[in-house]
């Protein structure tokens, strides 16, 4: 077949399937079902986010002692509940039917915040918080259903989250890296640390005012002042008992928690563990997360300005 003749048969596909695409719109039936008037909302849900290892739990617990706040154990259900607003089939499959995006999208919401609400009722209080760590890999999403939610990401020296990660078999999403790395824990983990740190970083720019970013070496080293301004971002009054966490009730899961966290007896301090490692393995740290160490203003000695 000469070129100009392909050529040829390749335009008269090109038409057929455009002229097949046109009649197929104008054959889809055109419906939009009028979502009911939507439940009143609740107060802005909290999301509380970090890597692993950073201090989330300790955060958590922080939350949970006030009076009007409740925060479970780490819930996970934001994954599985939003992924039909990723999946663009399912996504062109209620809209065949007539449910515009936003529509799912308030029915969705709708649907999450059944549980949480209902979770703090239970408990006498008015707000809902959620802290699981891997969030962070659905922020947008979250976003996308709660665009009236505050976020509190937690952060840690990255060697020093590294290292805990490293012994931690059970953090799936921290494997690709460790692969990267030619099967380095430590550094692998590193460079999950710097990699997720990234995608925090990029989504409080794009959401100024939104989001407290809550360092753990400055919180256990003046709990009240930096307690005082976590509740100041939330519009809560402080309350003493906050800082007494360790003396309240807070509800326990096996598998979802930081059980050293979890047992405490108050603030304490587990800072710089990473000095006591070889040179040769703090310099393989360094090297996957030094860059994002000194944007979030850590030195290498893991002090904070």
């Amino acid at each position: 077949m000469s070129e100009r003749r392909a050529l040829s048969v390749r335009m008269i596909d090109l038409l057929r399937r455009t002229l097949r695409a046109v009649l197929d719109e104008t054959q889809r039936t055109r419906r939009e079902i009028v979502a009911p008037e939507a439940r009143p909302r609740s107060e802005r849900p909290i999301f509380v986010v970090g890597v692993h290892r950073s201090g989330t739990t300790l955060v958590r617990l922080l939350l949970d002692s006030h009076s009007r706040i409740a925060c479970p154990p780490e819930s996970f259900f934001l994954f599985p509940a939003t992924r039909v607003l990723g999946d663009a089939k399912a996504m062109e499959g209620l809209l065949a039917m007539g449910f515009q995006p936003d529509h799912v999208r308030q029915r969705v919401r709708e649907h999450v915040a059944y549980f949480f609400e209902m979770y703090a009722a239970s408990h006498s209080k008015t707000r809902w918080a959620d802290k699981t760590p891997a969030y962070v890999d659905c922020l947008d999403a979250i976003e996308a259903l709660f665009p009236d939610a505050q976020y509190v990401f937690v952060y840690r020296h990255g060697l020093d989250s590294a290292r805990s990660i490293a012994h931690i078999p059970d953090i799936a999403e921290a494997e690709q890296h460790v692969a990267a790395c030619g099967g380095d824990r430590y550094a692998g983990a590193a460079r999950y640390w710097a990699t997720q740190c990234g995608v925090m970083r990029a989504f409080s720019a794009r959401h100024p005012g939104r989001v407290h970013e809550l360092f753990y070496e400055k919180l256990v080293a003046d709990p009240e002042a930096e307690v005082r301004k976590l509740l100041d971002f939330l519009g809560e009054a402080f309350e003493p008992a906050v800082l007494a966490f360790h003396e309240q009730p807070h509800d326990r899961w096996a598998g979802h928690q930081d059980i050293k966290a979890v047992a405490s007896r108050g603030f304490e301090p587990n800072v710089g563990t990473w000095h006591g490692d070889p040179p040769e393995r703090v310099r393989a740290m360094l090297e996957q997360a030094a860059e994002r160490l000194r944007e979030l203003g850590y030195d290498e000695t893991g002090a904070r300005p």
